[in-house]
């Protein structure tokens, strides 16, 4: 991997929500929000980043310095919050850059300010606020200017939101930012964006002097030892002074240098520049000292200006260091924390070097430390190969600086390196120093749970350094040094970047392992003893590998960082020794049973070539034994990536269908609709959408009513007939912006009635990593999964109230986790997820950076749910070097005639007694039942009440909660049965 490999920062969600009318605050005399953009990165945005644009629309220069611009979604209450510093002249814009997305072609002007914030680009809220603490609730006070733009925006100044902007075009304020009125949707129109940053032409409303226009100038000087020096500036007017003069306040800021140790402070009032006179001087003293430090700064501010306009009325002094710099310990630039603490300083270090790259070395100390904290290696940045060798003790000079793959906006964590190096040999052919084993039992072990759990927002400013508990700590303490892992075992495949993620020591005793040599994750672990093997090193490569496989002998490598995980860059290629692993084959669909699949097969198209359709054709017959429908997720369009009108997936679906065929398949149908031309997000000119594929020679038939669209939303008939088979749920709504649109269909076996949804949710793009510098990590993209859920969740309920028997499966790729909230939510419509019946060690359809976990789904309604359906992830891809696709598919079988064998519940009830809820509930027949658990929700969430299974004994029961919610709470019961399936009864609310 290259040094500058920069990590993907995905798109902005989309947020909805419900409109409502919100107050105005007073109008800005000076700086308001002139420039609302969310749509960068988005598909076809010219802007890779979301921004916010200020303007200064008074007469005098406003300090932002402790300010904040902070945005909010249309109907949120959270507030996200970018700090802004230095001064806006009058007539001067200043631009605030926020999130990156993947799309767009062009950056924005060089920011004034920079943030991280993930903006909508249809509907939002933003604030310009003079503090820096986050505002809270839907419609906050103490704003200073406030926008709220698009229909569904829940708080504004006026009488409505300003526009709804899209991926091209911004929110901007009239007249160039100088209309203030009060009116959001009166002072705002949408155009083409436009960012302006402070370099941009000084565009003033009117008034403040004229044409003549004030500003100051930056100076430099050096420190010095023992004396000190004069820093001057002079302040400049654009034509003499009218008659009168222009007068002015001025005084010194502290920047990074202090007043008092490293200036005098000093200000002065009521300074005048006579009539005719174009010029002031203002000196500050600088003190000189012999200890060696970063070049420092301070500011010089013009403020109070009477008589002109100020262009610029913020000086900057710049302290230059001119002390020898010191020999430091490479531990002592590394430090006990992620940012080195000598950051910006020149140092030299002494060490040996370990491993060679492209564009740079790692050297280690081999005299250590006993502080485990701090790492005894660093990076050598050179920009070119090296010209060093592998042995040599050197000493280098250079400067201490922290590189964030991504760059500054990223959410990745920062690697400690020297640049500008000056590289001396002292000897070589030295013995490397002896690598740390990282392991279960080696010199060092990582954490086998926890990532961070001590940080509340950026790992690099907040929380305790803590090696031996938090993950990212762990291997932060490890970086650059030579590491060693004994017996590793792959736990998940080689992929395109030439990583392979392993356990050390065969795993042993390490998370939840699957049968198949894998490791799942959890609600709370995530499996950070992971370790991820990578080729970044000069001359080494690595082979294929698969889920289970080991190596011929132990590895060694060095700690590095990149794409939000950290890497341990081999030092030699290894050798693989292939394990058993082999394609699952599900079992052939029993008499009397319906079949049916869910399957991503990773944007199929024509010019993928024969090889592709005849793999996939051989998995659906011989692997999935030609299930009686597949559900299909990444079906796109006839020629693929090609961008143009084409939207048509009829060849897509006819030569999979052949190659089926030629495969010794039955002949399949196909439904589904195509999508409006680059609507669904996916790959650009894809057109990715979902469909079906079915058989009808086993008694199965597809119900057709036509009438669907791309944009027409199908409804539920009060007999339980789909308005449209196959129809789009709510195709038009916000929450499938940019994302697949969920397609209901029906089908009969057997006489009865069958409804099925196929769903391909919003991505995890745009997700914060795991090991990010934001801890806990912010899962953004779960917004627009949550709105997807509520939708077709609502749809269920809706074909349940008219058919209180129907048989409903809701499957495909649902891009969360079977614990997930999007899941909960899913489930609120009366459904189960068959993930669930699994035993743990089961639980995945994707593996992803080794992590083995459940993006793919099959959900269904309790009278599927009470006839015993046979349900099975098909492991035939993911954990697989070579596979045709990146998840895995997954078969439900069941005999929809069969008579329904559950548990009845009669009777569930919450009672308020005291300061407790006491719930209630009665059954019938318990034969095959092994227990309950409670569980309450105040929100879309259901939390687990009872730590242990409720057993069985009787008829009736009773459970207290002895700590119920302060806001209004709901409760449900889970019945578990004895073959691990689960239903729910409820809710009910405390009476």
């Amino acid at each position: 991997m290259s040094h500058l490999r920069a990590c993907l920062v995905l798109a902005a969600s989309l947020l909805v929500g419900v409109v409502s009318a919100g107050p105005a605050a007073a109008v800005s005399p000076s700086i308001v929000i002139s420039e609302v953009y969310g749509g960068g990165g988005n598909s076809g945005a010219t802007y890779r980043n979301d921004f916010i644009e200020l303007f200064n629309r008074g007469t005098s220069a406003v300090s932002v310095t402790g300010w904040s611009v902070q945005y909010a979604s249309a109907t949120g209450t959270t507030w996200q919050v970018t700090n802004l510093s230095g001064s806006i002249a009058p007539g001067q814009y200043y631009l605030v850059q926020e999130a990156q997305g993947a799309g767009g072609t062009t950056n924005l002007p060089t920011p004034d300010a920079t943030g991280t914030i993930a903006m909508s680009g249809t509907a939002g809220k933003v604030a310009l606020v003079n503090t820096t603490a986050a505002l809270t609730g839907s419609c906050p006070t103490g704003t200073f200017d406030l926008v709220g733009f698009g229909t569904t925006a829940n708080c504004f100044e006026g009488s409505g939101p300003a526009p709804a902007p899209s991926n091209t075009n911004s929110d901007q304020r009239a007249s160039g930012g100088c209309t203030e009125t009060d009116q959001n949707a009166a002072d705002f129109a949408v155009a083409a964006a436009a960012p302006q940053n402070t370099a941009a032409a000084l565009a003033p409303c009117g008034g403040g002097g004229g044409g003549t226009t004030l500003s100051i100038n930056d100076a430099t000087v050096t420190e010095g030892n023992t004396a000190t020096t004069t820093a001057t500036f002079t302040v400049t007017l654009s034509a003499a002074a009218p008659a009168g003069g222009v007068t002015f306040d001025i005084a010194t800021q502290d920047g990074t240098a202090t007043a008092g140790s490293d200036y005098v402070a000093r200000s002065l009032t009521a300074q005048t520049i006579p009539a005719g006179s174009t010029t002031s001087t203002f000196d500050v003293t600088v003190n000189g000292d012999t200890t060696y430090e970063p070049n420092e700064t301070f500011l010089v501010n013009v403020t109070n200006v009477v008589g002109a306009t100020v262009s610029d009325g913020q000086g900057q002094g710049t302290i230059t260091n001119d002390d020898a710099p010191p020999t430091v310990a490479i531990h002592t630039v590394q430090g006990s924390t992620h940012l080195s603490p000598l950051a910006g300083m020149a140092v030299t270090i002494e060490g040996v070097v370990t491993a060679l790259r492209s564009n740079g070395f790692y050297m280690q100390d081999p005299l250590p430390d006993a502080d485990v904290a701090t790492s005894e290696a660093i990076f050598v940045f050179t920009s070119t190969i090296p010209a060093t060798s592998v042995g040599n003790s050197v000493r280098v000079s250079g400067t201490v600086a922290e590189f964030r793959p991504g760059g500054g906006t990223s959410a990745n964590l920062t690697t400690t390196e020297i640049t500008g190096p000056t590289v001396t040999t002292l000897s070589s052919g030295n013995p490397l120093p002896a690598p740390t084993t990282v392991g279960p039992t080696g010199t060092r072990t990582p954490p086998a749970e926890i990532i961070e759990d001590d940080a509340t927002g950026d790992v690099e400013t907040s929380g305790v350094f803590d090696p031996a508990a938090d993950g990212i700590d762990f291997y932060e303490s490890l970086e650059a040094m030579l590491v060693q892992v004994n017996n590793p075992v792959a736990v998940g495949p080689t992929n395109r970047f030439g990583e392979i993620p392993v356990l050390a020591e065969d795993g042993a005793g390490q998370g939840v392992r699957t049968a198949r040599g894998g490791i799942v994750i959890r609600p709370t672990d995530f499996n950070p003893e992971r370790i991820i093997l990578d080729d970044g090193l000069t001359g080494v490569s690595t082979p294929a590998a698969n889920v289970g496989d080991h190596f011929s002998s132990s590895v060694t490598a060095v700690v590095d960082y990149s794409f939000g995980n950290f890497k341990f860059l081999l030092t030699a290629t290894p050798t693989v020794v292939a394990g058993s692993l082999a394609p699952e084959t599900t079992a052939a669909t029993l008499g009397g049973h319906v079949s049916i699949a869910t399957f991503n097969v990773e944007n199929l198209d024509p010019g993928d070539g024969a090889a592709k359709f005849n793999a996939l054709a051989g998995l659906v017959v011989n692997n999935l034994k030609s299930p009686d429908i597949v559900a299909l997720e990444e079906i796109q369009d006839n020629n693929g990536p090609t961008n143009d009108a084409v939207v048509d997936a009829s060849t897509t679906y006819s030569t999979l269908i052949t190659a089926i065929q030629t495969a010794g398949g039955p002949t399949y149908q196909f439904r589904q609709i195509d999508p409006v031309d680059d609507q669904d997000g996916g790959e650009p000119g894809g057109n990715i959408r979902v469909g079906f594929i079915f058989r009808t020679d086993r008694g199965l038939a597809f119900v057709d009513r036509p009438g669907g669209t791309s944009t027409a939303a199908n409804t539920v008939m009060s007999n339980g007939d789909l308005a449209f088979s196959p129809g789009r749920i709510d195709p038009t709504n916000a929450a499938f912006a940019n994302s697949r649109k969920p397609l209901a269909a029906e089908f009969t076996f057997a006489g009865q009635r069958l409804y099925l949804i196929a769903n391909h949710f919003n991505s995890k793009g745009g997700d914060q990593p795991l090991f990010g510098h934001f801890q806990p990590p912010v899962r953004s993209s779960e917004t627009q999964r949550h709105q997807q859920a509520t939708i077709v969740a609502n749809f269920v309920s809706q074909i349940e109230a008219s058919e209180p028997n129907a048989q409903v499966v809701v499957l495909g790729d649902i891009n969360d986790f079977e614990f997930s909230q999007t899941v909960t939510i899913l489930e609120g419509g009366g459904l189960t997820t068959m993930m669930d019946t699994l035993p743990q060690s089961e639980r995945y359809s994707y593996v992803f950076d080794g992590n083995s976990q459940s993006l793919d789904q099959i959900l269904v309604s309790n009278p599927i749910l009470f006839r015993s359906p046979i349900y099975d992830v098909v492991h035939v891809n993911a954990e697989f070097a070579s596979q045709i696709s990146d998840h895995d598919p997954q078969v439900l079988q069941y005999d929809p005639t069969s008579a329904p064998t559950a548990v009845e519940v009669r009777s569930l009830a919450a009672v308020q007694a005291g300061r407790t809820v006491l719930l209630r509930w009665r059954t019938g027949s318990t034969a095959r039942v092994l227990g309950f658990n409670v569980y309450r929700s105040t929100g879309k969430a259901r939390v687990r009440l009872n730590r242990s299974l409720i057993a069985v004994r009787g008829s009736s029961y009773a459970w207290r909660d002895r700590r119920p919610a302060r806001t209004a709470a709901r409760y449900w019961l889970q019945v578990v049965h004895l073959d691990g399936s689960r239903t729910w009864r409820g809710p009910v609310r405390a009476r």
